[in-house]
């Protein structure tokens, strides 16, 4: 009997310690266009929303290594990097902790086009995807800048939401403090009263 028992619980350890492992999805745009000698912006999340802080980004270009670009124990890391981009990408950190890491390549040349992977590695899962990057001789139709102005815009709405907050929340305080104050002296007056 205790056989049993110990295998059942075992078994209901096994399933809850696997629901406990977080899984996302890593999603991007399938492919990109950019002018020669630009910077662009190469996109990267995690579906759901999660801290990507302490994972492992990898970018890399068909093969898996030398890579485009690492981010490994918090930080970014050089030493395996792929020569034709040594000082030309920038990992964007801003939303990590949101799940969105974007790649950017300064400088774009028309070795640079091509498949990119986005490969992220936590301790108990790991996803991938690609985008395509179109270099061209003149300037691309979409706005590459986007993205920027994205997230320039995302920080105003940030901004006005914690404004918001902050207000209410001090506006709930004054409207205790008076209710306080209002409720002593009507329970005073009720008390007289009685």
């Amino acid at each position: 009997m205790a056989s049993v028992m110990y295998k059942i619980t075992f078994a209901l350890f096994i399933l809850y310690r696997g629901s406990l492992s977080v899984r996302f999805k890593v999603l991007s745009e399938a492919s990109v266009v950019a002018a020669f000698g630009s910077d662009v912006v190469l996109t990267c999340r995690l579906i759901p929303e999660m801290n990507a802080e302490k994972m492992e980004i990898r970018w890399f270009k068909p093969m898996y290594r030398p890579y485009v670009h690492l981010y490994i124990n918090g930080k970014d890391d050089y030493t395996a990097q792929m020569p034709q981009f040594a000082n030309r990408t920038e990992l964007l950190k801003e939303n990590i902790t949101r799940g969105i890491f974007p790649l950017m390549i300064h400088k774009v040349t028309a070795q640079d086009s091509g498949k990119y992977y986005c490969y992220v590695e936590s301790t108990e899962h790991h996803g991938s995807t690609t985008v395509q990057l179109q270099v061209t001789e003149q300037q691309p139709d979409l706005n590459q800048d986007s993205y920027l102005q994205d997230q320039k815009q995302d920080k105003k709405e940030s901004t006005r939401k914690l404004r918001y907050v902050i207000w209410g929340s001090a506006a709930a305080v004054v409207v205790f403090i008076c209710l306080s104050i209002f409720g002593k002296y009507f329970r005073g007056l009720y008390c007289e009263n009685v």
